[in-house]
C-alpha cells in the first residue's frame, strides 16, 4: 500500500480535524497519511477491529453489510467512514481511491489532549510534548483528562533547588518553561553532572515509584515554570494503569508456543541474586536500566521477574522507552 504525506489544509476539511486547535492539528498532520486503493481492492473487512480511521478524498467505495446490502460512498462527506469499534461493513474500492488514514489510538490521544487542555495555544505545548512519551499509549484517555486537572503550576528562580538528593520523593515534575541541571553527590563528596532538563522534559518519577529518597539534586539554571503532580495522583493515574501483569502459566504458554519472542529480565543487583534464576533470564540492574534500554531487542516482549516496587519502576521505564513490558505476578 502506498502512502503519502498529508498537509494540514486538506486535513482541516474533514471532521473532527476541523475542530482541533492549531497545535493538535499539527500533531494530527504528523500522524495521518494519504493512502491509495486500486479498483476492486478491499480497504477493511466487516467484524474486524477498527485499528485505522479513514476519510475518502477521491474515488468511490462500496460499503457492504452483513445482508450484502451495498452503499456507495464518494467525496463530499467530511465524516469518518466507520466510527464503531469493529467494522460493520466491508469496504471495497470501485475505482482507484485516495483516502486519509490515521491510527485509531493516535487519533484518540490527539482528541483527548485537545479537549482536555482548554487553554491558549502556547500553554498546551508542555502537555503535547509529555504525551509523546510512549508510556501514555498505555494510559486510558479518561485518566489523561483527569491527569491534567491534577497538575499544579509552580514558579522557580534561577538557582532554586527543586529536588534535593536524599530527601523523600513527593512530586513528579514537567518543565513548562526554563532549564534545569541534574547533579549527584558521590560518596567521595564530588558533584557529578548527569544531565540537563529542557521544556517538555520531566523528572522525579524514580523516587515516587520506588517510594524511596531522591538519587540526585535538580537545580534551576534559569528562571522557569514547572508543572507538578503529587505522588498519590502520579501512582493512581500514571503508574498503575501502565502496570500490566502476567502469571507464570501465561509466560510458559507463550514460550512453549514460540511465536512471540519473550525475554525475562531481573533488575536486582547481581549480588542480591542467590541461587538460580529462570533459564533465559537476563540481569540488568535497575540503576542502569534506563541507559541499557537502547541495547535491548526491540522485537521482544519483556517480563520483569523481580518482586516488589522495583518491578513497577522497571516496567514504567521500559514502557516509556517503547517496549511491551509486563510484570510477573
Amino acid at each position: 500500500m502506498n502512502a503519502d504525506k498529508i498537509d494540514a489544509d486538506l486535513l482541516r476539511q474533514f471532521s473532527p480535524f476541523k475542530l482541533l486547535s492549531e497545535q493538535s492539528l499539527r500533531e494530527a498532520t504528523s500522524k495521518a497519511a494519504l493512502i491509495h486503493r486500486a479498483k476492486d481492492k478491499m480497504l477493511f473487512k466487516r467484524d474486524e477491529p477498527r485499528r485505522w480511521c479513514h476519510w475518502i478524498v477521491t474515488g468511490r467505495l462500496d460499503l457492504v453489510n452483513e445482508n450484502y446490502d451495498t452503499e456507495q460512498l464518494q467525496p463530499g462527506s467530511d465524516r469518518m467512514l466507520e466510527e464503531n469499534l469493529a467494522y460493520r461493513h466491508t469496504a471495497v474500492a470501485t475505482v482507484d481511491c485516495t483516502l486519509i488514514e490515521i491510527n485509531q489510538d493516535d487519533l484518540d490521544l490527539i482528541l483527548t489532549v485537545d479537549q482536555a487542555v482548554g487553554c491558549p495555544e502556547h500553554e498546551d505545548d508542555w502537555m503535547t510534548r509529555l504525551l509523546q512519551s510512549k508510556i501514555f499509549e498505555l494510559i486510558p484517555p479518561a485518566n489523561i483528562q483527569t491527569l491534567f486537572t491534577k497538575f499544579e503550576e509552580v514558579c522557580f528562580k534561577q538557582g532554586d533547588v527543586v529536588i534535593t538528593q536524599g530527601e523523600p520523593g513527593d512530586y513528579f515534575y514537567v518543565v513548562k518553561r526554563g532549564q534545569l541541571s541534574i547533579d549527584r553527590r558521590l560518596k567521595n563528596k564530588q558533584l557529578k553532572h548527569l544531565a540537563n532538563v529542557e521544556p517538555g522534559g520531566f523528572f522525579g518519577e524514580d523516587a515516587l515509584v520506588r517510594n524511596t529518597t531522591r538519587n540526585a539534586s535538580i537545580t534551576m539554571t534559569t528562571d522557569g515554570l514547572l508543572m507538578r503532580l503529587d505522588q498519590r495522583d502520579f501512582s493512581a493515574l500514571m503508574v498503575e494503569p501502565a502496570s500490566e501483569y502476567v502469571t507464570q502459566a501465561e509466560v510458559a504458554d507463550v514460550i512453549k508456543d514460540g511465536e512471540q519472542k519473550l525475554t525475562l529480565i531481573d533488575v536486582r543487583h547481581p549480588k542480591e541474586i542467590q541461587g538460580d534464576i529462570p533459564a533465559g533470564t537476563i540481569n540488568v540492574p535497575l540503576q542502569i536500566l534506563r541507559e541499557y534500554a537502547s541495547k535491548l531487542d526491540q522485537e521482544s516482549t519483556y517480563v520483569i521477574v523481580t518482586p516488589g516496587r522495583r518491578a513497577k519502576l522497571s516496567a514504567f521505564l521500559l514502557n516509556q522507552a517503547g517496549f511491551d513490558t509486563y510484570i510477573l505476578r
